[in-house]
């Protein structure tokens, strides 16, 4: 009995088991299709980490006729609590097809259980996997399972939206004809128009200046990335291969003496969507850096910017006119370290953004 419970329990998944879970990824999230370029891009997604081994990476379930049945997706992200080097399990896909669907996703629920790991994450996950989240003894942050939205052109906003897979010079066909409209928009509401604070300025930057300013700006929270060199450059690769956000970008926001007050890393190009992956700052420089980031966006003629909420940003966010909330995923968290219960209390947890799931093609393409 135990040998054949062994040879049909999860364990970790393999190259070989590419071509099974490209299928299945296509039977659980796309009908059936499995689009080209999936099972390269799925390659690269759980394999090509700097930091992937079988102990941290994804997991599948094999049933007794030798199918793959459920899998997981993981993603290993290095992480610091309280100053200790930890590596977390960024948690993704969830999927179980077939008739042993679902004693497979019982099986890795089972293995996914906050006593057997130091840190576990997802911040994109449904109301069933949130259910199993908290059955395996996980919390749900309700904050961060928000995304924040702000219109600048809500014309051009509307119009995007009601075409989301507009891209490049596609996007820039149907948008441009609206800008008129919008013009019309941000006279008769000013309100629209985002207002750079006095004395703030926005200098875009590159990877290495970000990293150098974002650190120190990390160390209010007693749980936050890492981002070794290694690894950041393998997630910005990522980021970069993702053609629904456009190219990656940095932000430094400086104020009047010339202080470093906030950084921000987000995707976008043309007059369309910001994406906001990490927008950190000093402790009481919230307002201000909100502020001048979404000036700077404005002014870049972007229609609209979103990101993910956090709890130290949401009273900056708040006071801004056209801005709005909504579910975009629950985000979970799961672990048996004390020091990471005593941040969740605090709200002290940092995981968003480039240390999430947000730059996923699995999110939006294929």
């Amino acid at each position: 009995m135990l040998r054949e419970a062994m040879q049909h329990a999860s364990r970790p998944m393999e190259r070989r088991d590419l071509g099974a879970v490209a299928a299945m990824f296509a039977t659980a999230f796309r009908g059936g299709r499995i689009a080209p370029g999936l099972e390269a891009y799925l390659e690269r997604f759980c394999f090509g980490h700097p930091q992937t081994s079988p102990e941290v990476g994804s997991r599948v379930y094999e049933s007794e006729t030798g199918e793959l049945s459920a899998a997981i997706l993981c993603v290993p992200l290095r992480f610091r609590v309280e100053g200790q080097p930890v590596t977390a399990r960024l948690l993704c896909n969830f999927m179980a097809v077939g008739e042993t669907g679902a004693r497979g996703a019982a099986c890795l629920s089972r293995y996914f259980r906050a006593k057997r790991h130091d840190f576990l994450f997802s911040d994109t996950a449904s109301d069933a996997s949130a259910t199993h989240w908290k059955t395996g003894g996980g919390r749900i942050m309700p904050i961060q399972s928000l995304e924040w939205c702000r219109v600048f052109r809500p014309v051009s906003a509307s119009a995007r939206n009601l075409h989301r897979f507009l891209r490049g010079e596609a996007e820039a066909l149907v948008l441009a004809p609206l800008s008129l409209l919008d013009k019309a928009a941000r006279r008769r509401r000013p309100l629209l128009v985002a207002d750079m604070p006095d004395g703030v300025s926005v200098q875009e930057v590159g990877a290495t200046q970000f990293l150098v300013e974002a650190r120190p700006m990390l160390g209010r929270f007693s749980v936050h990335p890492d981002w070794d060199p290694s690894e950041f450059a393998w997630l910005s690769q990522m980021v970069e291969a993702n053609p629904a956000l456009g190219p990656l970008r940095f932000s430094l926001i400086r104020d009047a003496t010339g202080a470093s007050i906030g950084t921000a890393a987000y995707c976008g190009t043309g007059q369309g969507r910001a994406s906001v992956l990490n927008l950190i700052c000093l402790e009481g420089r919230e307002r201000e850096s909100v502020a001048a980031l979404l000036a700077d966006f404005d002014r870049q003629g972007y229609c609209e910017a979103r990101g993910a909420t956090q709890p130290f940003l949401m009273r900056a966010l708040q006071a801004h006119r056209h801005m709005s909330f909504r579910h975009r995923g629950f985000f979970c968290i799961a672990g048996r370290m004390p020091a990471l219960h005593r941040a969740l209390d605090q709200d002290l947890v940092y995981a968003e953004g480039l240390s999430s799931e947000t730059w996923s093609r699995l999110l939006t393409d294929f």
